[in-house]
């Protein structure tokens, strides 16, 4: 077991050896430096609270006072500032935007829509009435004449029609009614009353002679002329109806399509591939080629020679890099770190260990010593001048502080008050002589807008600004020797 309590685990002689010796040496060492150190930390802590309380009566409560007036200063400042702005940045912008860049912006677009009407839309109502209009005049007035034609020519077919089966058909069979089948019948219907009952014979022969031949004949040379003449009127009718439409309608409309708009067409895409092409072979001159060949034939060899010299400068500094680093870490390896760990490990190791230790062990040896001075000191302070200094703040001091503290109050009531009194009396003087700039401003502008655009319908009525409240400077100035609460700081 040492001397320190701590058990011997094997240690060699060397460590025994310089043990106490060491120890010996630091605490002779380090008990003055630990008292010099436990003295400059007390001291450390009476100067800090001391300077504390001083730096908050003496700076930060005073400061705090005037901050809080030249915040309320600067406060009124500001808005009697902004103000002063209104009237002499706002209000002429306002005037400036509402008299010269509004009619301006209206100026500009209606001059805007004369061009467009000028130069769009009187050449398409142009274009539209004079050419288009027309042209789809004639094309109706075509197909109306071609209509009519048609509608004429079938009525002329109809009306032949009509008068062929008229004299054909219907006036033959109401003559052959009216001349032989009448008077047939009622001869064969006297006859059959006159005689009773007449044979079968007489009455088939009569009704062969009177109804089937005239029927056959009909048939024969009456309605089948007339039927192949309605055939014939039918196909010619048709025949002339289809060359009509075909040398109406459909030709010229054929003509139109094939020498009009195809060729319009035509020219139209012709058009817009010329320009198509032009528009990329100037793109392709004008700029793909000139970036490709600047590519080709600048950056890619400069890129290539930089990459080949930048790989070779590589591969020499890693070749070198790895040959020099090989030497010296074999050198530095046998030369140096072989013998700084062998001296660490068996001398300074176990030298350094020693000294700590004992550098620890005279610390807290001395902290015991030097905290029985303190307490020595600090009794004999407090007798020879804590107690006496007590006595004389009590008897002295306080009577002193409540004296100056009756003079703070007498110097803020009869001098600051008045102070302020008079800053309240020349803030409103500032605030009428700019009450009277703004009117001036404005009557001004007036002028100017009565001059250059004529009198105004209604002119706009700025609202009067309220006036501040005057910055209390004083009101809240902390007492000489009252403490303030943080909360109202």
């Amino acid at each position: 077991m040492s001397v320190t309590g701590e058990r011997d685990t094997g240690q060699g002689c060397l460590t025994v050896a310089i043990r106490m010796p060491v120890r010996i040496f630091a605490l002779v060492v380090i008990l003055p430096v630990r008292m010099a150190w436990d003295a400059l930390a007390a001291l450390g802590r009476g100067l800090g609270a001391g300077l504390g309380w001083l730096w908050r009566r003496v700076v930060v409560e005073p400061l705090s006072a005037v901050a809080r007036g030249t915040g309320r200063a600067l406060r009124w400042l500001g808005g009697a500032l902004a103000r002063l702005g209104r009237v002499l940045i706002a209000v002429p912008l306002v005037w400036l935007w509402t008299a010269v860049l509004v009619p301006a912006g209206r100026g500009t677009a209606t001059t805007a829509r004369w061009l467009v009407r000028t130069l769009v839309v009187v050449p398409l109502g142009a274009l539209y009435r004079y050419v288009l209009t027309p042209f789809g005049r004639g094309v109706t007035w075509s197909l109306r004449a071609a209509g009519s034609g048609l509608a004429a020519l079938v009525r002329l077919l109809g009306t032949g029609v009509v008068l062929l089966v008229t004299h054909l058909l219907v006036r033959p069979l109401r003559l052959l009614h009216t001349a032989v089948l009448a008077p047939a019948a009622r001869a064969l219907a006297a006859a059959l009353a006159a005689t009773g009952h007449g044979t079968g014979a007489a009455v088939r022969w009569l009704l062969r002679v009177l109804v089937v031949v005239p029927l056959v004949l009909l048939y024969r040379y009456v309605l089948t002329p007339a039927g192949h003449a309605a055939r014939w009127s039918v196909r010619a009718l048709g025949t002339a109806a289809g060359r009509l439409l075909r040398y109406l309608v459909a030709v010229p409309a054929v003509a139109l399509y094939r020498y009009v708009l195809t060729p319009l067409g035509h020219a139209a895409v012709r058009t817009a591939r010329a320009s198509g092409t032009a528009a990329v072979w100037l793109g392709r001159v004008l700029f793909v080629v000139p970036v490709v060949a600047f590519h080709r034939y600048v950056l890619t060899p400069l890129g290539r020679a930089a990459a080949w010299s930048v790989r070779a400068l590589g591969t020499a500094l890693t070749w070198s890099a790895e040959a020099v680093g090989t030497a010296v870490g074999w050198l530095l390896r046998y030369l140096l770190v072989v013998p700084v760990v062998a001296l660490y490990r068996y001398v300074l190791a176990p030298v350094g260990r020693e000294i700590a230790a004992a550098l620890g062990h005279a610390w807290r040896v001395a902290g015991y010593i030097s905290r029985a001075v303190g307490r020595g000191l600090k009794w004999l302070a407090r007798t020879l001048i804590g107690d006496p200094a007590r006595w004389v703040w009590h008897t002295v001091f306080v009577p002193a502080a409540d004296a100056v503290r009756a003079v703070g109050r007498w110097t803020r009531r009869e001098v600051l008050a008045p102070v302020g009194r008079a800053v309240g009396e020349a803030r409103q003087i500032v605030q009428d002589a700019l009450r009277t700039v703004r009117v001036t401003v404005r009557e001004a502008r007036a002028d100017a807008r009565r001059m250059l655009f004529g009198a105004p319908k209604s002119a706009p009525r700025l609202p009067e600004q309220s006036a501040a409240p005057v910055p209390d400077l004083v009101k809240r100035a902390p007492e000489f020797g009252k403490r303030v609460p943080p909360g109202h700081r």
